[in-house]
């Protein structure tokens, strides 16, 4: 059996559809932090947007029913919940506990979802490929708020992967928003975008890492 690939999630929703989007491709373990991600307001603006957004998305549900549906169809998304015997938690995935789990597991690639920061030092411990989803959902939902309302092209979905210059992108989506879609459907609309461009770099790391064994020996 080969090394595991590791999911490193917050307490997001969403995280479940992306666990088990890719869990056939090798996913054992889910280290799960305590909290949702972290999504700090630029301005006073930016803070009272993400207030309506809160605010607004459970009415926002109910009204757009059908569209959900139709984006959860589209990939499809499976919304059931993760084992609880895959998952393990910690308080913070800056805690020494999630670099002893990881030194354990000694994954092959580690993907990261709807976290909070976790610190550039950690990330530079890990001898594997790290993948993200870009960018967060509270964030994506305050790009979304202005292509609502002026550009609806300007939102776009990335898969990024730690370098030691940082996150760097490696594939990026346009999200292409309906006359219905609102802050309630676009966690499906990146969702439904963003998980094949996942699997398929999983699947290009997971790739050259059978060719670098081979050329090794």
């Amino acid at each position: 059996m080969g090394r595991p690939i590791v999911l490193l999630i917050g307490e997001h929703r969403t995280s479940a559809y992306v666990y088990h989007a890719i869990r056939n491709l090798g996913v054992t373990h889910v280290i799960q932090e305590d909290g949702p991600s972290e999504h700090r307001s630029e301005s006073f603006k930016h803070w009272l947007t993400s207030a309506y957004v809160r605010l607004s998305s459970p009415v926002m549900r109910l009204s757009s029913r059908a569209r959900i549906l139709e984006l959860k169809q589209r990939y499809p998304l499976n919304d059931g919940p993760i084992p609880s015997h895959h998952v393990l938690r910690v308080t913070s995935l800056n805690d020494t506990k999630t670099t002893m789990w990881l030194d354990r597991l000694d994954p092959q690639l580690i993907i990261t979802h709807e976290t909070g920061p976790i610190d550039p030092s950690v990330l530079a411990r890990f001898d594997c490929p790290v993948l993200t989803v870009k960018p967060t959902m509270a964030e994506g939902q305050l790009q979304a708020y202005w292509a609502f309302r002026a550009k609806p092209d300007v939102c776009e979905v990335r898969i990024e992967q730690w370098t030691e210059r940082g996150w760097t992108v490696v594939d990026r989506s346009m999200l292409y928003l309906g006359g219905t879609d609102n802050f309630a459907t676009y966690p499906y609309l990146q969702l439904a975008t963003a998980l094949p461009l996942l699997r398929r770099q999983i699947e290009l790391q997971l790739k050259e890492e059978v060719y670098e064994r081979r050329k090794a020996k």
